[in-house]
């Protein structure tokens, strides 16, 4: 395949990214919520009218874009071909946000069902009519490339046009990239294949203390954070269990799928899948692995945290399953979603007015879709376009993490705000590598004000415990999923089997060095690659959700020691340049260089501070 950006692909992307799921058992119908806590449609479109006069206009000009295809041979016929391409993508872009929003809070809504099948079809037309024009700019010959790319017309899409042709460097003859087309839906129909076992997988109903519970991945999730132990155990023996009964065929699905990724890097010419995947998000292998190395070196200080976790728990031994036990201080009270409003407004301070005043008309013109309801896509996403506010969905339900979680949404909402006013479309879409700094460094600045804020001893532990166990779950799991993705495409590469026995081998040694030194390992563990989505439709991806709170964690260290100095880095340089700079260069310039170690060894020292004050008020209160 030829480099490709295409603004429509994305959109569906980033929905899926910053989905965070969780199980609601709201069953109020989407009348019931009054207007203010329901997001505002007519903002995008007044009515189907004018969505479905957008919807024929990108259409009619994608079907006029397609009978330009030919060589480009001028600065002229190219500006002018850039023109069209990126008024096709915002026009479609605006009405696909339009049906996605509309389908996502009342899925069996027939009017949105009908809408989405729509923008579904049309999305298949718009990619084939307009697909042409990213290899016709990767064959412009390198005499004439430079000439036409220095151009002075062309200087806004410089950027864009520089990543599209550098993509030559891995392009295959025309011929052979066709084949290759012709054969991703067979080399990547495991991952289909992953969805659909996962989807029809009996697990057995399991019964503790005489009473029956049924078991899904859904309430395997559900039952992992059970007050009652014998539930947690029960639930996670079974659950493993029953995959190990179908270990072949994931393994089978995993190997596939690793097959596909270390030929495609071969065939395009990169030395492994994890540069074919890195490299073309611009960014250099050496940052994967210095984030890998950098937190095995502090395993120490995280094998202290779980024992200091075991006593938080009251517990004589900690096993896999207590990992996600309940805390035994309770949340004082539900936080209303006016509450909640006002906690993210303070806890964004040190961010400055600039900032907290975009968070602030977000709240007071619907930008927020609020409550769950019966037929709501569960989780949450920020979902914009181009020339449109940021949109935000919600399940919220008055708990502490949902007032984190309206704060990570309006990181991304905030960052989408920002890029769009300062950028061109064509560089206004920012990568996950950038997005995820952005909403975590929310969430940093919420955990510290929820700390200082604390009223008694209790409070500040919990919020302390709160705060530390993001750190297990992002900066460390994260980077022990993405050890495990790089040892395992490692091994297929070197032509070793990729049986189930291997895969477990490999996974359980990685979870052993995480973990063995402080708990004792149930050997079931192996089996847990087998429901990370991630491994199995976004191959090394989760490494980016550890750099990402590594890189905020440091810029809010650096917003308490500088204040209006790190601000004003952080709108200017980070916020506001959506994707018109490498990522990496994006971030070095907003202070944090991400191609070395240093902020992930300060966010360890971060992490050693809360981990000393975690002890002292644990002696303290115990």
């Amino acid at each position: 395949m030829k480099y490709v950006k295409s603004m429509i692909p994305m959109i569906m992307c980033l929905v899926l990214l910053f989905q965070v799921p969780f199980v609601s058992a709201n069953e109020w119908t989407r009348d019931q919520a009054e207007d203010k806590y329901k997001w505002d449609l007519a903002s995008i479109y007044k009515d189907e009218k004018e969505w479905r006069k957008d919807l024929k206009l990108a259409e009619k000009l994608a079907n006029k874009f397609a009978k330009e295809e030919k060589p480009i041979e001028s600065a002229k016929q190219l500006q002018k071909l850039l023109e069209q391409y990126f008024t096709i993508n915002q026009i479609f872009e605006k009405a696909y946000v339009y049906s996605k929003l509309l389908f996502d809070v009342d899925m069996g809504n027939p009017y949105a069902m009908e809408l989405s099948n729509e923008i579904e079809k049309m999305t298949v037309t718009i990619v084939q009519q307009t697909n042409w024009f990213t290899n016709a700019i990767q064959d412009i010959d390198k005499k004439s490339w430079k000439s036409i790319v220095t151009h002075k017309d062309l200087e806004e899409y410089r950027y864009f046009l520089e990543q599209v042709y550098n993509g030559k460097e891995h392009a295959l003859p025309k011929e052979s990239e066709e084949v290759l087309i012709e054969a991703m839906p067979f080399l990547h129909a495991s991952n289909e294949i992953f969805t659909m076992i996962s989807k029809d997988l009996q697990l057995p109903n399991i019964r503790v203390n005489e009473q029956e519970y049924t078991l899904t991945p859904q309430t395997y999730s559900v039952y992992m954070t059970s007050n009652d132990r014998s539930l947690r155990k029960a639930a996670f023996e079974t659950y493993y269990e029953t995959l190990s009964q179908y270990e072949d065929s994931f393994a089978s699905i995993l190997a596939n799928i690793i097959k596909a990724n270390n030929f495609f890097a071969k065939t395009k010419k990169y030395n492994s899948a994890l540069q074919a995947s890195l490299e073309s998000k611009e960014i250099e292998p050496k940052v994967y692995e210095k984030l890998i190395k950098t937190v095995d070196q502090h395993l120490p200080l995280f094998h202290r945290y779980l024992k200091l976790k075991q006593q938080f728990l009251q517990l004589d031994n900690m096993e896999l399953y207590d990992l996600a036990a309940p805390s035994p201080i309770k949340e004082e009270k539900e936080i209303s979603y006016e509450e909640a409003q006002q906690i993210v407004l303070k806890g964004l301070a040190p961010l400055g007015n600039d900032y907290t005043n975009i968070v602030e008309k977000g709240l007071k013109e619907r930008w927020v879709d609020v409550y769950p309801n019966k037929g709501k896509a569960t989780g949450a996403y920020q979902l914009g376009a181009f020339a449109i506010h940021p949109f935000i969905l919600l399940n919220y339900q008055g708990l502490q993490h949902d007032v984190m979680t309206l704060a990570h949404e309006f990181g991304h909402a905030a960052h989408s705000y920002f890029s769009n006013e300062n950028q061109p479309y064509q560089d206004a879409q920012y990568v996950t590598f950038t997005a995820e700094v952005a909403s975590t460094l929310n969430e940093h600045l919420l955990h510290q004000q929820f700390i200082e804020n604390a009223k008694t001893k209790e409070e500040k532990l919990l919020a302390l415990y709160k705060y530390l166990e993001d750190f297990r779950v992002t900066l460390f799991r994260q980077t022990q999923f993405a050890e495990f993705e790089k040892a395992v495409h490692e091994a297929g590469q070197n032509g070793e089997a990729l049986h189930a026995d291997k895969i477990k081998e490999i996974y359980l040694n990685i979870v052993n060095k995480h973990f063995g030194k402080v708990m004792d390992i149930d050997d079931k563990i192996a089996m847990e690659w087998a429901r990370v989505p991630h491994f199995f439709h976004s191959s090394f991806y989760t490494y980016q959700y550890a750099t990402s709170f590594a890189a905020s964690a440091a810029l809010a260290e650096q917003l308490k020691e500088e204040n209006g100095e790190a601000q004003k880095r952080i709108i200017d340089k980070l916020l506001s340049s959506g994707g018109s700079k490498p990522p990496i260069q994006i971030l070095k310039e907003t202070g944090v260089d991400m191609s070395n170690p240093k902020p992930i060894k300060q966010t360890m020292r971060r992490f050693e501070q809360l981990l000393d004050e975690f002890e002292q008020l644990l002696t303290e209160t115990n």
